[in-house]
Formats: structure tokens, sequence, C-alpha cells
């Protein structure tokens, strides 16, 4: 079983209503208990002017009242059965035990607690459910946990999640000088401890039997089971201590301040009697009646307590110390946070985090070496340990003053405070030694530089690199920080960058040193050439353009030309550096040369090009076709049935363009009768497309024009002849068609049908 303590203390002006789902979250699963038992207890105690009111449980429609439990005490208390189906508790009357709520009674400063227990003896859980003093004693590790429910109309504020020592003693000063008319000791503690976020566990309520913890209370002291010594050197600040009185009675108290023999309480304690009894009078409106006194020395009641009936419950929170009274720093200085606090867990639990801030915006937390300005609780930096977390001081002399707390894994503690002073003679930033100069680096070639620093204080440097823009470093460029060098290949991309080497010491100052470094690049092939095509036994002559190659740098270039093998030229050709000309006159037998022209600047960067040259017989030389456009495959006659619906796509293969070149289309009547209104020629489709009037009769010419980008037409002409519906096919009349290489200009014809393109 899980169980989750969602929220521990309930403090309310008036009568609330609190699920049980608020105060936890049960998880539970078939190996653990068959019976949750939760039960209320309330205490109004011995006063004479307790009004007697509880709260009550309610779930289901149902509602359970508190009742007499034997002297000051009422309970109540609902045994809920594990159910697999659902995996939850469940009572057939209340429903399930998540879906539980307490009623709180709104009476002046009234305290319910309300506890779990789980077992999986139902003669037990069903006997002893009703008394949560009894069940605590018949099965103690059955104990899961308390959550403490108080109406308080003088409260204001917010219940802290967790409680602290420090939350208990400033909550338990909020009652000094309250009158205490209607409650006890026990009440009264437990109202301190709801007030600083805690729930007192319900031993807490007996004296006489062991303590119990309950999650966040542990026993610090327990008389009851055996435990002997000096109890009251460990009491401290925070804790809760129950006592048997030498006179037979019992008393809980509340510590505020101190240790051990100067502890300081706060009770509803009167007077001490000549024996060294607590003795606390019943209120009765009576000039006796009690009022919260301001915290007293525990002296006043700890006379003559033995203790086998002591129990002290101390809140399981780490306690920081200072593990000195104060520093001082230097300006600019830093110190380490590891040797400055100490920390213990009272369960001797180990420390999982912790939690600083500085109060001087002037100085800074450092955290491998990332600065952090961390100063107020809500903003506090997170570590997992002291030893990583540095002070650095600024240049402001003032007294900084150092807050840190620790966490145990489940709480955390206190805050701890201490003092730092700033003041003295500010160390030295660290000194350039030698000033990098600015660097030209050559594409292509291996780079390697070192910079130097000094540090004043002779403290350890760290180096970083970047550059001028903050941006990293190119990836050709590295930068060892162990070695303070650069190394690299420079790229034969030219280029220019500004680059920013910092040194910083361990008190957080930096010096920079800034240089240029220029990258000369190679020359880039800016047009090539293209390959050549020569006849047998002609002059050649190819001049390079003058834009063949350019350089980054704008440096002159010299040209060499090989094959692209590196062997020489052949003898019948040559090449001209000066002009960039090849020329010679070719052999009479065919051959394909690969000839490779190089580049080279004035720095010794190099760029090529390569090209072939074929030399073949003329005949072999292929002709560039001329323009013009074919009718590759002509339309044959249609004939087409009055009222039929036409659909006549236009082959792809009709026309044929000698160069390739993209066509357009427009397609025309150019004969006949004007009867082709309802005819459409569709653009994307390259279709003829209608429905063919019943009336239509007799035959036309149909005209399709082609028309390249260079205004190359032609055309292709094909007849329609209209047949009945019959199926009788009239024959086609091709006179009045004009001849196939005839173009009609836009008026001799009858009719446009569409544009194609």
């Amino acid at each position: 079983m899980s169980i989750v303590q969602n929220k521990s203390a309930f403090v309310s002006p008036t009568a609330v209503s609190i699920g049980l789902s608020q105060m936890f979250t049960v998880t539970a699963g078939s190996e653990d208990p068959a019976y949750l038992v939760v039960t209320l207890l309330d205490r109004n105690e011995y006063t004479k002017g307790a009004t007697g009111a509880t709260g009550s449980l309610s779930g289901n429609g149902h509602t359970s009242q508190l009742g007499g439990i034997g002297s000051d005490g009422r309970g109540t208390g609902i045994v809920f059965t594990y159910q697999p189906t659902s995996g939850r508790y469940y009572n057939s009357t209340y429903g399930y035990s998540d879906q539980l709520t307490y009623n709180a009674s709104g009476s002046l400063n009234d305290v319910t607690n309300v506890s779990l227990f789980g077992t999986s003896n139902l003669s037990q859980a069903t006997a002893y459910a009703l008394n949560a003093y009894s069940m605590m004693q018949v099965d103690a590790s059955g104990y899961l946990g308390s959550a403490t429910v108080v109406t308080q109309p003088k409260f204001s504020g917010t219940v802290p999640a967790q409680a602290t020592p420090v939350s208990i003693a400033t909550a338990a000063a909020g009652f000094v000088g309250q009158a205490w008319n209607m409650n006890g000791c026990w009440v009264l503690a437990s109202a301190i401890s709801a007030d600083a976020g805690a729930s007192l566990p319900v031993q807490s309520t007996a004296i006489g039997v062991p303590g119990q913890a309950n999650g966040e209370w542990i026993v610090a002291f327990n008389g009851p089971s055996g435990q002997s010594g000096s109890w009251q050197s460990l009491v401290r600040a925070g804790e809760v201590v129950v006592i048997g009185t030498p006179g037979g009675g019992g008393h809980i108290t509340t510590c505020v301040s101190g240790s051990g023999s100067n502890a300081m309480l706060v009770d509803n304690i009167t007077y001490v009697n000549s024996g060294g009894q607590v003795t606390n009078l019943a209120n009765d409106g009576s000039s006796s009646d009690i009022v919260v006194a301001a915290p007293h020395p525990a002296s006043q009641e700890w006379t003559g307590v033995v203790a086998s009936s002591v129990v002290v419950y101390e809140l399981d929170t780490p306690i920081v110390v200072d593990a000195i009274s104060s520093g001082r720093i230097a300006p600019h200085g830093s110190q380490s946070l590891g040797s400055l606090f100490t920390a213990t867990d009272p369960s001797n639990k180990s420390i999982t985090q912790w939690q600083v801030y500085d109060t001087s915006a002037s100085d800074s937390l450092v955290v491998n070496g990332v600065l952090y300005s961390n100063h107020s609780a809500t903003s506090a930096l997170t570590a997992a340990s002291l030893t990583s977390v540095s002070l650095l001081a600024g240049s402001v002399t003032t007294t900084d003053t150092l807050e840190v707390r620790a966490f145990n894994g489940g709480y955390w503690g206190d805050w701890t405070s201490l003092n730092m002073t700033i003041s003295g003679t500010a160390p030295s930033a660290p000194v350039l030694t030698v000033q990098a100069p600015n660097q030209t680096w050559t594409g292509g070639q291996a780079i390697s530089l070192a910079v130097s620093f000094s540090d004043p204080q002779s403290q350890a440097l760290s180096y970083s690199a970047n550059l001028s823009n903050g941006q990293a470093l190119p990836s050709w460029l590295i930068f060892n920080a162990t070695g303070d060098t650069f190394s690299g290949t420079a790229p034969t991309a030219a280029q220019t960058l500004i680059v920013v080497v910092t040194a910083k010491d361990t008190g957080g100052l930096s010096t920079s040193d800034t240089f240029s470094a220029t990258v000369l690049g190679a020359p880039a092939v800016t047009a090539q050439t293209p390959n050549q095509a020569w006849i047998e036994g002609k002059v050649v002559s190819l001049a390079l353009p003058a834009n063949t190659f350019t350089d980054p740098q704008g440096q002159k270039l010299l040209y060499t030309a090989t094959l692209s093998n590196g062997q020489a030229l052949p003898g019948w050709l040559s090449f001209n550096a000066a002009t960039e000309t090849f020329s010679g006159t070719t052999p009479t037998t065919a051959q394909s040369l690969s000839i490779k022209v190089s580049a080279t600047d004035s720095s010794g960067l190099t760029a090529s090009e390569s090209f072939t040259a074929g030399v073949q017989p003329a005949s072999a030389i292929p002709v560039s076709p001329k323009p013009g456009i074919t009718v590759s495959v002509p339309t044959a006659a249609q004939t087409w049935t009055d009222g039929q619906a036409v659909t006549f796509v236009l082959p792809s293969s009709t026309f044929t363009d000698a160069l390739g070149l993209q066509m357009t289309f427009a397609a025309y009547e150019v004969s006949g009768p004007n009867v082709t209104s309802w005819l459409r020629f569709n653009s994307i489709t390259d279709a003829f497309s209608g429905n063919v009037p019943t009336t239509a009769s007799g035959t036309i010419g149909l005209e399709v024009i082609a028309t390249d980008a260079q205004h190359v037409s032609a055309a292709d002409f094909f007849s329609v002849t209209f047949a009945t519906g019959s199926a009788h096919v009239t024959e086609i009349v091709a006179g009045g068609m004009l001849a196939p290489n005839s173009l009609p200009s836009p008026v001799q014809m009858s009719g446009l049908i569409a544009f194609h393109s």
C-alpha cells in the first residue's frame, strides 16, 4: 500500500468540509491490508467551558457522529474493505474511502485528528475502529498517518505545505496572550503544529505509552518504550514534548527556542507549585482563567519528571549549521560554500539537495562557472552539493548574507544564515601576456597558433574562444582550452573571421584577446569551357573567355594547360598562357582529348577545369537540325452522327518540332456551313467535345495550327461529315478545303473554336 500525505494540516476560521482525498492518496493492491480504518479523535479535554461540539464523517449520503471514548475524548471510525475489482477500499454504507468527507464543527479552537490504520484482522478493526487510542495500542504498526483539522477564528494567512522548527516556533508565538478557556494542553500543541503545517501523531495524546512517528514527525526520545538517558539535553526548538507530571497527570508542551536546560516553552501552564508540579486550573471564568503566556523556562515544568514517561517528537527536517561564525572575502573574490556549512538529519537520511541564496544584489552565486542572481527564498538556487557552489563578490563593499537549507529526500529544513563581509583590495583580472597578431591563412594549409595569458593572483585560468558576434568557431578551426592553442586546416573558400579568446580566473574576473584571421581562397571556375568538336586537318583557334577563372583576392592568375592525366598537350596543339588561347592544326586521324586548364594565383592556390576536344571527319560532325514543324500524323477524316456526344482527342504525335521546342495550338473551322458553335477545343486535354445538333448535316473543314517559340507554324486539316441518326454516312466533301500547305489568315477562318498552349 502506498500512502501519500497530500496535506497534513488544515486550519479554517469557520466550519469547513474537507475530502479525505485532500488529506491522503491511498494506492492499494491485492497484497495490502484487507481493511482500511478511518478514525476521528476529538479531545475537548478537561475545561469547564468546553462546548463538546464535534465534527463528523460523511459519505454516500450517510453521516457518522463522534461519541465518547473515555475521559475527555470523543471518536468514531469506519472500516473499509479492499475491493479487487476497483483497487479501492469500500464500505457498503459510506461508499469508497476516497469519497469520504470530514465536516468540522466550527466551534472555537476545535481540533480533530483524522487517522488511517491498515489491518487484515477484521474483528480487531471492528472492535477498535471507534477509538483511535485503542487502535494505536493494539496495532501500532498498522498506523498509516494523520491529518489535523483546526477551527481557529483568529487564524489568518496560509498553512505552510511543510512544517519546520522555525514555523513551529512562529506559530506558537501567535497563541501568546490568548485566553485558553475552552481546551487544554494537547489541543493547544496540536493547533500550533497545524498552524505550522504539520499534524501531531495520535500517540501524542496518550501519556505513558510509546511514541509513534507519522511521517513528518519522528520520535527523538521514547521513554515508555524503555529508552533512558538525559532526555532534557535532547530537546531543541521546534520539538513537542509529552511528559507525565510528578502528580500523576500528563502534559504536552512546545519548545520554541533554546535547547536542553536553556529550552523555552509555550503552553497553557499557569504556575508551578511548591512540589514542582505543573498546575493547570480548569477555565471557569474566574480570575484564574488561563492565558497563554510568553515563552518560559523549561525548568518550571520538568522538575521531578521521570524519563520513562517522556516522549519527544521532532520534525524530520535536516539541520544546517554554520561551520564558521562569519566570513570575509575581497571584492571580486570567490568563496566555495562547501566549507561554510554542515548538515545533519534527525533520521540519519542522506542530504540529497541544497538550496541557497544571497541577499546582496551586487554579488552572485557561481555553479560550474555559470553566474546566477538568486537573492530571495522564492528564487533560491538548487544544487546537489554545496561544494559546487561559490559566492562571487562584486565590487561593492558590503555585508552579504548567505541563506542555506537542506533536503533529505522528503522534507526541507529551515534556512540558516551566515554573514559574509565584502571588503579589502579587489583582485586584478588576468593579464594578456602577448597580443595575438592578426592572421593570414592560406586555404588548404595547416593552422597553428598559441595565445598567452597570466593571472596576478596565480589563480587557475579557464579559456574559451568564439567569434566576435558570439557564435561558435567554424568546425575547421579547433581551440584547445587546455593548451590555449588553435589548430585545424584552413578551407579553400576565402573568408575573414574576428576571433575572441577569453581567459577567466576562479574569481570570475576575465580578460580577452581579439584578432582577425583572413583566409586566402583559391581561384574559382566561373565560366566552364564547353566540350569541343574539331574537324580533321583544320586550323584550331580557341580563346578562353576572360571570366573562365576569378580570384577572390583579385590576384593575377598564371595559366597552364595539360592533358587531364598530367601529360603534355600533343605537338599539334599549343596553349598561349598570356592570351589563354589554344591554337594548331588538327591531325588527319580521329582522336579525343581530355584537356585540363589550371589557374594559379600569387598565393599558390590553384583551380582547374576540364573539357573534351574530339577530332573527327567532317562527315561525323552532326548537322544541327533546321527549325520547322512537321505534321507527322495527319488527322483522318471524321464522321459524326447528329445527336452524338463528341469527344475527339488530338493525338500527341500529330505535330513534330524539329528543334524539340514547345508548341502552342489553335483550332478553327475553315470551310463548310458555319455549324460549329456547339464545338469546343479543350486547351488542357487537347480534345474536341460537344453534342452534335440533330439538324447538323453536310461536311465542314477543321484546321489545327501548331506554332513554336521561333514563330514557325504548321497546320493539320481534316474534314468532319455529319451523318443522320440512321448511321448513313455521307461522303466527305473535300471541295472548298484549303490546301494542306496553305495557312489561312484569321479573316479567312469561318469560326474560332478555341486556343491551346
